[in-house]
C-alpha cells in the first residue's frame, strides 16, 4: 500500500467468484497430468524439440522460424499455469483527498518454468505472486511458499486474534463516550 491510502485501504469482502483461469493441478487433489512435447521448426528444417510438462498451458511450439531468431525464440520460452487470487475491494487516493473504490484480485499468480533462462533457478517450476498490482514476490520455490503460507498465517491470526477484539472494544468505548 502506499502512504497515500488511508485505514480505510483494504477490507477484504464476501469471496466471489473470480474470473475463469485454468488452475495448475494440485498435487494433494490429482497427478501431474501428463506431459507433452514442444517442437521448433526453423526456416532451414532444422527442428529441436522438449519437454512441454502437462500443467502448463501454452505450447510454444512454430514453424518456419527464422534461424536467426532461433536463439531468441529459446531464451523467450516459458511454460506457465495460472491461478486466481483473492478478490479484495480496495480504496485508492485519486489526490486532493478524492478516493475511488474498487475490487482487484490479491495473490493471484503463476507457476511458471523458464527453461533456457540465464538464470538457472528460473529453469525449474517456480511461484510467482502478484501481492498488490506491480508489486510481485517471484521465484519462490516450495519453501519459499511454505514461508509466505505462515507468514499470511500469522498476519491472518494476529487480525482475527489481536486486532479485531482491539476494533470491537474501540468501538464499544466509542460508542458509550462520543457524543455526535
Amino acid at each position: 500500500m502506499t502512504a497515500a491510502t488511508d485505514h480505510r485501504a483494504v477490507e477484504a469482502g464476501a469471496p466471489r467468484a473470480s474470473r475463469a483461469v485454468p488452475e495448475p493441478f494440485a498435487a494433494s487433489r490429482e497427478p501431474v497430468p501428463p506431459g507433452r512435447t514442444w517442437t521448433i521448426t526453423t526456416a532451414s528444417g532444422l527442428t529441436l524439440t522438449g519437454y512441454l510438462p502437462g500443467w502448463a498451458g501454452d505450447d510454444p511450439s512454430e514453424t518456419g522460424v527464422p534461424v536467426d531468431q532461433l536463439s531468441l525464440r529459446l531464451a523467450d520460452l516459458s511454460h506457465h499455469s495460472d491461478f486466481a487470487g483473492q478478490p479484495l475491494r480496495v480504496c485508492t487516493a485519486l489526490g486532493e483527498g478524492g478516493y475511488r473504490d474498487h475490487e482487484f484480485e490479491a495473490f493471484r499468480g503463476s507457476i511458471t518454468c523458464n527453461p533456457y533462462d540465464d538464470d538457472a533457478a528460473l529453469r525449474l517450476p517456480v511461484v510467482n505472486i502478484e501481492v498488490l498490482p506491480e508489486y510481485m514476490i517471484d521465484g519462490l520455490t516450495p519453501d519459499g511458499i511454505t514461508g509466505l503460507a505462515a507468514a499470511l498465517r500469522a498476519q491472518a491470526d494476529r487480525l482475527d486474534h489481536e486486532i479485531r477484539p482491539t476494533l470491537i472494544a474501540a468501538r464499544s468505548d466509542w460508542a458509550q463516550h462520543h457524543t455526535a
